[in-house]
């Protein structure tokens, strides 16, 4: 039997090889790749809109395009899908798909109209998954904003330090200047003083004549410790030691009777003194009296100054946490007198009135962080009482929690400010006195690093910051 054999249109081989040619693009094109009809039924799908969202060509087969679209999308796609089967192009396009397991999918992308003759037939639609791409923004915008905080916490650090460095020099210069000026004149006293004493041996003062001396001198002494004495009473002491000084021919009267009547002598216990030394050496014995009155006050004077620099210091390192790991439990009243101390500069004319619940349980905190919340609070309430009124910082336990509340009886927040004062970079100061960032600076600590919470209630007359910290650490 001859076989017939049908010679193929060149023409019609070569519309089926472009045909075939751009099914391939289409099937392997990496952007998702849509026909839908007028009525939402698909015409066709790439793979790589099956392999995105999931659907197999059965499931597609009886589905319709709003069966892929997320439902806080439906509204925008139903405009735009009318615009496409109008026979408007579309340019561009974002959207939110539903894959077959129900994972969002944000997508972007464009569409064109298919016609047969004025009549369209399809849209096709082209679309990009930009998952990973927004992804990408949300990381840049957030490590964008966590540079942002990250400035503005070292802006208000710095500030803070300023503040506080300004306050500390002030604060150590007082005990640090009285300890120079005994120690200024001390060489001299001790070498004045050993002199008399030497002429005092060499006149022959007996042991019970230094017994009785050094005997009037501590009992002067112990009584002017037992309480202040009387300015009018010192004044009319000094007057009559003066006289009594000058009419035995001691030198330097005004300035021993000076020194004597401020250490609590009187005419009486310097006729002690003259009964048990020699006539010709009672000068020297009053040289000496007062000089040891004079190196007794400079070595107090030099042991209050450096107690005075020691407790800055260690108040210094207990607001800090120097040498301490970053996390640990402490006495959150610690932390608050530790504040207090480093802003007494600024307290100087202020009442403060301390109501602390000594029961409250050690709290976890990390690093000096928390200190500086009572720094920002406490330098707004004496800004707000003007350096001279009345702050109240009082603690307690409530529902499981430490709570802080830091009252000020000073001019009070506005209302329309009250609603913004943890708002970055919002300030009620003058131009130059603020950052803006203390208060927030404040409610990040306690929020973010603590799981606390921050408030502020305000009237004239009467402003509250309290802060809520959980007593047992968050898990």
């Amino acid at each position: 039997m001859e076989s017939l054999m049908v010679e193929k249109d060149p023409a019609d081989l070569r519309l089926l090889e472009s045909e075939q040619r751009y099914q391939a693009v289409i099937e392997n094109a990496s952007d998702m790749i849509q026909s839908v009809r007028p009525d939402g039924t698909f015409e066709f799908v790439n793979r790589s809109w099956a392999d995105t969202l999931g659907y197999t060509a059965d499931d597609v087969a009886g589905m319709t395009v709003w069966d892929i679209i997320h439902p806080d999308s439906l509204d925008h796609c139903r405009v735009e899908f009318s615009k496409a089967i109008g026979g408007q192009p579309l340019e561009y396009f974002t959207a939110t798909f539903v894959t077959k397991d129900g994972r969002a999918v944000p997508v972007e992308g464009n569409a064109t109209s298919r016609l047969v003759g004025d009549e369209v037939v399809a849209t096709h639609t082209f679309i990009r998954d930009i998952t990973e791409r927004l992804h990408a923004q949300e990381l840049e915008e957030r490590n964008a904003r966590l540079e942002r905080d990250e400035r503005a916490m070292y802006l208000e650090k710095m500030a803070a330090l300023g503040k506080l460095a300004a306050g500390l020099a002030h604060e150590l210069n007082n005990p640090a200047a009285a300890v120079q000026r005994a120690n200024a004149g001390l060489r001299e006293t001790i070498e004045r003083r050993d002199r008399t004493l030497q002429r005092l041996t060499d006149a022959g003062l007996t042991a019970e004549g230094w017994r009785l001396l050094t005997e009037v001198l501590d009992e002067v002494q112990a009584s002017a410790a037992a309480g202040p004495a009387d300015p009018v009473a010192v004044g009319e002491a000094e007057e009559a030691i003066e006289s009594w000084l000058e009419s035995r021919g001691v030198d330097r009267a005004w300035e021993h009777a000076a020194t004597l009547s401020e250490a609590g002598f009187a005419v009486a216990d310097l006729e002690r003194i003259a009964a048990c030394v020699p006539a010709p050496v009672l000068a020297d014995a009053i040289d000496w009296t007062s000089g040891t009155l004079a190196l007794n006050e400079s070595a107090e004077t030099i042991a209050q100054g450096t107690r005075r620099i020691d407790e800055l210091v260690q108040a210094i390192k207990g607001y800090s946490h120097m040498d301490r790991a970053t996390e640990r439990d402490t006495d959150i009243h610690d932390g608050l007198d530790q504040t207090l101390v480093i802003l007494a500069h600024r307290l100087k004319d202020v009442d403060v009135a301390k109501r602390y619940d000594r029961s409250l349980p050690p709290l976890r905190v990390y690093g000096n962080t928390l200190n500086q919340v009572w720094t920002n609070i406490l330098d707004n309430a004496i800004d707000a009482v003007g350096g001279k009124g009345r702050i109240a910082i009082t603690t307690r336990s409530e529902d499981g929690r430490a709570v802080v509340e830091i009252e000020d009886d000073g001019v009070g927040i506005p209302a329309e400010s009250l609603r913004r004062i943890f708002e970055p970079f919002f300030t009620s100061k003058p131009q130059g006195q603020g950052t803006g960032l203390g208060l927030d600076v404040a409610w990040r600590i306690v929020t973010k690093e603590h799981a606390g919470t921050i408030s502020a209630e305000s009237e004239p007359g009467r402003t509250v910051f309290r802060v809520s910290l959980p007593i047992a650490p968050p898990a």
